[in-house]
């Protein structure tokens, strides 16, 4: 089995014709949409520029309750009512009551869980973001290459993250780490800690990108080389 990630909103696009800015979403396999940009507008041209037709999108997954990773789920649930997405317990109570009324079908996973073939949700992460409560998760892929983790903004941190998908599948490591990983207002220092804990977790690729930062991202090459892949919106990886 294998996945192919295709990256249809990010802060920076490969292509003129493609929308760029603060966010992120990305079509997992044929028919999962993992997050959904900062608007509807961005996110739907991107998909109608990349070939990709929404009534295709079978389940969406909500990393967590910010305007940059659920601006396109209203207009999305608007062409596919009654699609299930799948959040956690503690989104806002406006997002949780925006799903019903727009027909789509809200599931809150608090553990891991597994939602189709090879595809895992953590369970919800908590953390505190600017003094408030905020509560994430992340998406898992289990392929012949190995396990893989894509992440929405990692808040909760992307080491601790890495490490309760290594616990529960008891791995010795990941195939590939994708997404946001949150670093963009680290020190210089601080990123090199992080760094130097990725560099223990026996971690074959990386794939950083939006709230990341470009100076995390310029570490990220230093330091590991080849070993990381510069994604832009329009890229895609097979996994």
């Amino acid at each position: 089995m294998s996945f192919e990630i295709r990256i249809l909103f990010n802060d920076i696009a490969g292509q003129s014709d493609l929308k760029a800015g603060i966010g992120f979403s990305a079509l997992i396999g044929e028919d999962l949409l993992f997050d959904t940009g900062n608007s509807g507008e961005s996110l739907l041209s991107n998909m109608e520029v990349l070939g990709i037709d929404p009534a295709e999108i079978n389940k969406i997954v909500i990393s967590h309750d910010h305007w940059d990773h659920t601006g396109g789920l209203e207009d999305i649930l608007s062409l596919r009512p009654g699609i299930t997405v799948y959040g956690c317990p503690g989104f806002s109570e406006e997002l949780k009551i925006l799903i019903p009324e727009k027909k789509g079908v809200f599931v809150p996973c608090d553990g891991f869980r597994q939602i189709d073939p090879g595809i895992f949700l953590t369970g919800e992460m908590s953390t505190n973001y600017n003094e408030i409560y905020l509560s994430e998760h992340s998406l898992v892929l289990e392929t012949e290459k190995g396990t893989s983790v894509i992440t929405g903004c990692a808040h909760p941190g992307i080491v601790s993250i890495i490490d309760s998908v290594i616990e529960h599948f008891s791995l010795n490591g990941l195939y590939s780490v994708t997404g946001g990983f949150h670093l963009k207002r680290y020190s210089e220092e601080d990123i090199d800690k992080v760094l130097d804990d990725l560099e223990n977790r026996n971690i074959t690729l990386f794939a950083p990108m939006h709230c990341t930062g470009e100076n995390a991202i310029r570490a990220f090459n230093r330091r590991f080389g080849g070993k990381v892949l510069n994604l832009k919106s329009g890229d895609s990886l097979v996994i």
